[in-house]
């Protein structure tokens, strides 16, 4: 008797060094833009307005635009901003729904503000950002009283995408909710 339980023993522990956990992804949720183009039995028609691009510190620059997505006559709006494929870093297509970059065009300005109290704070590191419920980031660090503005453009990844300076971003943005009003205009929006 003490054999066969000393021999199931031994199997069910064998069995149980030998188990694998299922890979589960982090993250499986849609993104606004995803459930919105992913949809299937539906027309979708696509449409790209150039901004300007985007220059960062580390690479050639992100090119952005304002896309429409009209999926059977209703019509949403989409900032995008793509990054090309580099030597390390692959490419990386990002699409912040419009009410959401309402929203982060208003935090900007909190995070300036914030920024100047933390810089004369004299803290040796400080970091503040806000992030999407779709992934996108936008924040600063600061060492050695040094600011870095950065993007996060990838919500599987925590690479950065950073800026000499916040102008560069607010500029762009300005464009972006321009060209967000005139295509708005013409669709009766």
């Amino acid at each position: 008797m003490k054999r066969v339980v000393l021999l199931a023993m031994m199997l069910l522990a064998g069995r149980l060094l030998l188990a694998q956990t299922p890979y589960v992804r982090v993250d499986d949720r849609q993104t606004k833009y995803e459930q919105l183009t992913h949809q299937t039995g539906v027309q979708c028609k696509i449409t790209d307005y150039a901004i300007t691009t985007l220059y960062a510190q580390l690479f050639d620059g992100l090119e952005t635009s304002v896309r429409t997505v009209e999926v059977d006559g209703a019509v949403q709006y989409f900032y995008r901003m793509y990054r090309k494929e580099g030597k390390e870093q692959p490419a990386v297509e990002v699409f912040v729904a419009y009410d959401d970059f309402v929203e982060i065009d208003n935090v900007l300005e909190s995070l300036i503000a914030e920024e100047h109290k933390d810089r004369s704070a004299r803290k040796d590191y400080c970091e503040t950002f806000y992030r999407t419920d779709d992934g996108f980031q936008l924040g600063y660090s600061i060492k050695n009283r040094q600011t870095h503005w950065y993007l996060v453009l990838d919500r599987y990844s925590e690479d950065k995408v950073f800026f000499d300076s916040v102008t560069k971003l607010k500029d762009n943005f300005k464009k972006a909710l321009s060209k967000f009003e005139d295509i708005r205009k013409k669709n009766g929006n």
